[in-house]
């Protein structure tokens, strides 16, 4: 674990070692979703299926951040680089060795800024630093595509079903330049 940054009370960290306890922000969300009845998409499920399955792949790395407040993980943001075209086909368009995907940016304590300040001033910096350019992201939360289309531009849209099929999911991708 390494500490890449602070915000008053907020440290950011990037970890070398993998622990599922990182993904409490994804499972606080889909709490969130039950008792407001949003949909019935797991994304806590689908970022440890993720997870698994990129660990298999050999030529696919991914680097785990964290956002921490008195020692407990409010957000999480995974980078994943390598072979992304073994993962992501038709998404990829941008040169294998300079592009990024970003997966399951979630913050707990949104509207702080605090993820706004975290993509900007601490992951993005790092990443352009590293001498990637392109870092893709895609995204099924109505209110996140403003968010990235402010970074970024969207290159892609899908629908997609919920995990049992009762909700449709509008599912937009973009790249943010790093260069």
């Amino acid at each position: 674990m390494q500490e890449l940054g602070r915000k008053g009370t907020v440290v950011f960290y990037i970890h070398a070692i993998f622990h599922y306890n990182f993904l409490l922000p994804i499972g606080k969300y889909v709490n969130w979703k039950l008792k407001n009845d949003w949909d019935d998409y797991n994304e806590l499920y689908h970022a440890i299926q993720y997870i698994e399955n990129i660990k298999k792949q050999e030529n696919i790395w991914f680097e785990t951040h964290t956002m921490e407040k008195n020692n407990t993980v409010i957000g999480v943001v995974l980078i994943v680089g390598g072979a992304l075209d073994q993962i992501e086909g038709e998404l990829i368009n941008y040169p294998i060795d300079k592009t990024l995907l970003l997966k399951y940016f979630h913050v707990v304590d949104k509207g702080n800024g605090y993820g706004t300040y975290w993509l900007h001033n601490v992951i993005l910096p790092l990443y352009k630093n590293r001498g990637f350019e392109y870092l893709l992201v895609s995204s099924s939360h109505p209110k996140s595509f403003n968010f990235y289309r402010k970074l970024g531009k969207e290159v892609k849209t899908a629908v997609k079903k919920s995990d049992n099929g009762f909700f449709q999911r509008i599912v937009k991708s973009f790249c943010i330049l790093l260069k």
